[in-house]
């Protein structure tokens, strides 16, 4: 099944990022002979709590 994603109006670094991933995958399936992962899904593990501040995402990262 061949397929056109149109990337135009991203920028060069995430088009990039795409395309990588793609080939990537491609990789994984054939070296797995197109099956699914073996490893089923799992949820992330979470509990019940109560939010003390806020997080923002300039706090993370340096982006001045």
């Amino acid at each position: 099944m061949a397929q056109v994603i149109d990337l135009e109006g991203l920028p060069d670094r995430v088009a990039k990022t795409i395309t990588e991933t793609v080939v990537n995958l491609k990789n994984w399936y054939r070296a797995k002979g197109d099956k699914r992962p073996s490893t089923p899904v799992k949820d992330l593990p979470s509990r019940r709590g109560t939010v003390i501040g806020s997080l923002r995402r300039i706090d993370i990262y340096d982006e001045r």
